[in-house]
């Protein structure tokens, strides 16, 4: 019989609870983010590693300061702006050197707030169900929250927002060297996919029930505004990212189902040559954005060889 995962909620308070926040140029919202982590779940102790790269606005010196008031809040400034290494540095370089051998590591991202009593549902999740490797939190706003929730319990899904990954799955990523490429856009997507896989594409396939969804973890965000101009834009400039990572993923997923985890390459655009066998497909109003994602894709993969 395998050895039962150790528990996750009933360790010595003494064991901080380690969280990983994304921050991109988060100065809108990352006091919040921060404030909503300790209010959570205020009977736990918490170690917080802001991974702030990229930033050109005030947010290093937001969590410096936010440091200095809480001691447990630890700024890691990185030049390159890209959450995929970010969240690479924090697995591979950070967790090892000051979190190590924990049960249980939480992710984040720097504009989300979590809801209360988040982390403890996650943890819970995952001491009930030991043969998952993640915990998903659930989205409490936006205009689909509902329909959101539930494909998520449908799907066994996670999102980047806030989830939870099992120590002992993370200490496999570290031996292993597992590292998302750089320039994904779909991270949560492929962390997902590591999860599912159980690390082990070649063999194992694809196991829904390695990720445990806790409806009653939640966390918020922002919602984008129907009347302000400039959400049009972001929202634009998102359907084009969404589209670029369903294209990623078909480039990817046959890849590394047939090779293995070693065939994912260090920078997600290696492999935008591939694009051209890609088709475009009939997506209501999705298909003009999906249009430039792949078009986008294939200009940088005729780049690369030429």
């Amino acid at each position: 019989m395998p050895e039962r995962p150790a528990p996750t909620t009933d360790r010595a308070q003494a064991t901080p609870w380690p969280v990983m926040v994304l921050a991109h140029n988060e100065e809108r919202h990352i006091e919040a983010c921060l404030d909503s982590i300790f209010a959570s779940d205020p009977d736990r102790r918490f170690e917080v590693y802001v991974m702030a790269n990229g930033c050109t606005d005030r947010t290093e010196a937001i969590v410096e300061a936010y440091g200095r008031k809480r001691s447990e809040v630890h700024l890691v400034s990185i030049k390159l702006g890209d959450k995929c290494n970010a969240w690479n540095v924090f697995v591979h370089d950070s967790a090892p050197a000051h979190c190590a051998d924990r049960d249980i590591y939480f992710f984040m991202d720097g504009d989300a707030t979590a809801a209360t009593g988040a982390f403890k549902a996650m943890a819970r999740g995952l001491d009930h169900t030991p043969y998952a490797n993640a915990a998903a939190a659930v989205p409490l706003s936006g205009r689909n929250a509902d329909r959101d929730r539930e494909a998520m319990v449908r799907e066994h899904a996670l999102v980047a927002n806030l989830y939870a990954l099992r120590g002992s799955f993370v200490r496999r990523l570290q031996q292993l060297r597992v590292r998302v490429p750089l320039k994904l856009e779909g991270d949560d997507g492929m962390i997902g996919a590591f999860v599912k896989w159980d690390l082990e594409p070649t063999t194992n396939g694809t196991d829904d029930a390695r990720i445990v969804v806790c409806p009653d973890a939640g966390f918020h965000f922002e919602s984008f505004s129907l009347t302000r101009l400039s959400d049009w834009k972001v929202y634009w400039k998102r359907a084009v990212r969404y589209g670029r990572r369903s294209y990623e993923f078909r480039l990817l997923g046959p890849l590394v189902e047939r090779e293995g985890l070693g065939a994912l390459p260090v920078d997600v655009t290696d492999i935008y040559p591939r694009a051209e066998s890609l088709s475009l497909r009939w997506q209501g109003i999705y298909t003009l954005t999906n249009w430039v994602a792949l078009r986008n894709m294939r200009r940088i993969g005729a780049e690369k060889v030429s």
